[in-house]
């Protein structure tokens, strides 16, 4: 009399339920990964695009770091890690400077900013001139009060 089929829609149900869990579950764990919670507490560090333009002279070589675009960080922040630069007359230079060293006034570092590495600011007034061939710069954003941050920019001359 009656039908006895009792199948009805609650596997398609239950297909679409279980995808729908696998996204949420992928989309929150994507979020962790990319850092978007950082962006949320203002505790991540600031994207900036930096450009090294290496100029060789008659009185040595010269690295010009551009601050291009980005977000605006505290010049007391941002730091130049400067390693094996060759100051003739004066020896090996390994050393980190704040931007402020490197000729950046002012208390912000942003877009339009410039750093320069030369004999001048890297080397003591004994130097004659400054070789960066097997040198490496490194850009870095401190957080403040720590020794924790992130890299923004790296530069090796031709022969690091």
């Amino acid at each position: 009399m009656f039908a006895t089929d009792t199948r009805a829609v609650s596997p398609v149900i239950g297909v679409v339920l279980m995808v729908a869990i696998t996204v949420l579950l992928a989309a929150t764990a994507a979020t962790f990964f990319v850092g978007f919670e950082d962006s949320l507490t203002g505790t991540g560090a600031p994207t900036i695009a930096v450009q090294g333009d290496f100029n060789v002279d008659s009185s040595g070589h010269e690295l010009t770091l551009r601050f291009k675009s980005g977000d605006v960080a505290d010049s007391e922040n941002v730091k130049v890690y400067v390693t094996n630069a060759d100051c003739r007359g004066a020896g090996i230079v390994s050393e980190r400077f704040d931007v402020s060293q490197l000729g950046v006034s002012g208390s912000t570092v942003a877009a339009g900013t410039r750093a320069k590495v030369t004999a001048g600011t890297v080397c003591p007034p004994s130097a004659s001139q400054l070789e960066l061939s097997r040198t490496e710069v490194t850009v870095s954003w401190l957080r403040s009060g720590s020794t924790d941050g992130t890299v923004l920019y790296r530069w090796r001359g031709p022969a690091a």
